[in-house]
């Protein structure tokens, strides 16, 4: 087992900040990692000091890693090329690793993590009746329902004759002001299908700074569409872009995980 003291010099100074946030989240995890994990305001005798942060590096004796963020021309960079002597970096950035490669300082990158809150469900509204005839591509609709995760949306639809289920659903049948000014104000996005001039649900939606969804014709054209779409394949790459979280791998896991990977390749030189 390799066992890690991580060094949290804003503990010594008394700071409770987001320093000692990543110290203490970085022991929780390791210990779940299966790492030997403790936390003080100095280095201690550990396989690896992970020094947290750069700034007020003090050499352990044994294998040093460092924290780096916040880095600039000046003093910081000067403490940094004198701590890169004895330790080897890690940044949270490719950009911050790719300056200091540009002054002669080889360090890695391991992104950071977040602290998992809940994923919002994007609001999506719906403001138009649908008819027999079909006039207003409903049928699209139905048919992205069954592409996408409606796990990560909500649909608000407020119009006459849809034919819905409840799941992440709220259907309003009949017009209210009242709930119409509600639904302006909650959603993130306004969806329409129709090819017919334009819509006014969608022109109170731009009015109220909600994004776009929508074929790019009639009046559409003038007040700017953010995502136009006419087929419904255009349609479902828009709702499967929208699901994408590109954090989702950023978790406290995967950064410790990072790091014991690390740690153990320098062990073992």
């Amino acid at each position: 087992m390799i066992k890690v003291h991580l060094v949290n010099y804003e503990q010594g100074m008394g700071i409770d900040g987001i320093l000692s946030k990543y110290a203490n989240k970085m022991a929780e995890e390791l210990e779940k990692l299966g790492v030997a994990v403790s936390v003080s305001a100095q280095p201690e005798p550990a396989d690896i000091n992970h020094h947290i942060n750069y700034y007020s590096y003090v050499p352990s004796g044994t294998i040093d890693t460092l924290q780096i963020t916040h880095i600039w021309e000046g003093d910081r960079l000067e403490k940094l090329k004198k701590g890169i002597k004895t330790a080897t970096g890690i940044c949270f950035s490719k950009e911050t690793e790719e300056f200091l490669r540009s002054k002669g300082i080889e360090t890695t990158t391991i992104l950071p993590a977040h602290d998992g809150y809940p994923r919002k469900k994007k609001r999506v509204c719906i403001l138009t009746n649908v008819y027999p005839n079909g006039c207003k591509r409903e049928g699209m609709f139905y048919e992205l329902l069954g592409n996408i995760d409606r796990s990560k949306f909500h649909f608000y639809i407020m119009g006459k004759n849809w034919n819905v289920d409840g799941l992440n659903m709220t259907l309003i049948e009949k017009f209210n002001p009242l709930d119409y000014a509600e639904i302006l104000n909650k959603c993130d996005y306004c969806l329409y299908f129709g090819l017919d001039e334009g819509s006014m649900g969608v022109l109170d939606a731009k009015q109220v700074g909600m994004k776009i969804i929508a074929p790019l014709q009639g009046f559409h054209k003038e007040i700017g569409i953010d995502y136009p779409f006419d087929t419904q394949k255009e349609l479902n790459k828009i709702f499967k872009d929208l699901e994408f979280n590109p954090v989702e791998s950023w978790t406290w896991n995967n950064y410790c995980l990072q790091h014991k990977k690390l740690w153990e390749k320098l062990k073992e030189r």
